[in-house]
């Protein structure tokens, strides 16, 4: 639904950057949830040329009429049976919405609460920036030591690891030193964000303070097609990518480091009237507390 709701305002506005306006999000998370929509729907939405708006496509009209409609549909749904139900307001990360989120909630589920989700997902700056406007009364965050404006609490932490393609000169090399590992380019997250920054950080703890960029990227994914398509090593939480590792579509390097560790936290308000913040706290404490 939310990628029909963002695909609806791109239309609606006339272009990626409009509707980010209109939905504040970034305009990658708007390029995020176009490329997810149409690889669902199997075909191009929209015809794209370098300066000119979008334009839809034939599949495109078709799939308007259609998203408009849904919309209205679930609207008047919500209207109809929702309005007397108390809503729980939380926003995450993507990684924790890609990977930590579904067990959690299957659990929730199972318990029947009588109240409505309302989950949001974006980068951490958008998640801090949802809870210190009050837009959200709970939030999980991944980081590595203070958050301002945040009381934050930990639940679990997750390593970091060196990921390269199964081609890569040092993918065979063992104890790889922090010097073999510098003469090689980098994929780094957005030096701008707060990821970018932490990690950026953690590489100069150990001793790799000016790495060799290629490329940087905001999203998750956009780094590893990168890594993938050979640009270079990134150093990302391995969780995130273990998919990938499972298949022996990426390799991680056996570089010779103390292990590096992200927490995941949470921060939350004091909401006596809903006792169901607790729960999906405990809940992800129990799925996810093991690995601190």
């Amino acid at each position: 639904m939310r990628g029909l709701e963002v695909f609806v305002a791109v239309v609606d506005t006339g272009g990626f950057g409009s509707a980010a306006s209109e939905l504040d999000i970034t305009q990658p998370a708007v390029s995020v949830h176009m490329r997810d929509l149409e690889a669902k729907v199997g075909s191009a939405l929209f015809e794209r040329h370098p300066g000119v708006s979008p334009q839809l496509t034939a599949v495109g009209r078709s799939f308007y009429a259609y998203a408009v409609d849904t919309l209205a549909r679930a609207r008047a749904m919500s209207s109809d049976v929702g309005q007397s139900k108390r809503k729980l307001h939380f926003a995450v990360q993507r990684f924790v919405a890609n990977a930590l989120l579904r067990r959690p909630l299957e659990e929730f589920t199972s318990l029947g609460t009588q109240v409505e989700l309302i989950v949001r997902t974006g980068t951490f700056e958008e998640v801090h920036a949802l809870y210190t406007k009050g837009a959200v009364d709970l939030v999980f965050l991944l980081g590595d030591g203070d958050m301002p404006e945040l009381h934050t609490e930990p639940i679990s932490r997750y390593r970091l690891a060196f990921i390269a393609p199964p081609t890569h000169p040092l993918a065979k090399e063992q104890n790889i030193s922090i010097g073999a590992l510098s003469a090689y380019p980098f994929v780094s997250p957005y030096e701008q964000s707060q990821f970018g920054r932490m990690i950026a950080n953690r590489l100069r703890a150990i001793g790799l303070a000016d790495p060799i960029i290629a490329a940087q990227a905001q999203e998750m994914n956009t780094v590893r097609d990168m890594v993938m398509a050979g640009m270079g090593i990134t150093c990302a939480l391995r969780r995130a990518l273990q998919a990938d590792l499972a298949a022996g579509s990426l390799i991680e390097l056996d570089v010779d480091v103390e292990p590096m560790y992200v927490t995941l936290n949470y921060a939350r308000r004091d909401r006596p009237d809903l006792p169901e913040i607790d729960t999906l706290i405990e809940l992800m404490r129990r799925s996810e507390g093991l690995h601190l």
